[in-house]
């Protein structure tokens, strides 16, 4: 088996809205609803799931920015998005990253990563 790439990741979610508008407007990403009637967000090469559940048990995950730490941090700060780690360099697998770690609604705890 070769196995090349994520297609999807399932966040659970306690109110579809709420997580549907914080990513759409922090991330930017626009929403998709899946085959499996969920509502998604659309990464090009995969989609994350948000999957509403009564009781929410946060996941972890990491996404890559395009943009300057400064620019993506000053960006959090305007929407109000709870930082729980700050910026931070280190070497993951052979690169310099540059990355700063979030809350979303549901406690969902998401790396935001500027490669370098």
């Amino acid at each position: 088996m070769n196995i090349r790439e994520i297609e999807y990741i399932t966040i659970p979610i306690s109110n579809q809205e709420v997580s549907r508008r914080f990513y759409h407007e922090v991330f930017d990403l626009p929403m998709i609803t899946l085959p499996n009637g969920d509502m998604g967000a659309d990464l090009r090469k995969m989609f994350l799931d948000f999957k509403v559940v009564d009781q929410v048990t946060p996941i972890s995950f990491g996404l890559i920015a395009k943009d300057s730490m400064a620019d993506i941090k000053a960006h959090l700060i305007n929407y109000f998005v709870t930082i729980v780690d700050e910026p931070t360099e280190k070497t993951e697998n052979r690169r310099n990253v540059n990355s700063i770690t979030i809350l979303d609604p549901d406690k969902n705890r998401i790396e935001v990563n500027e490669f370098r």
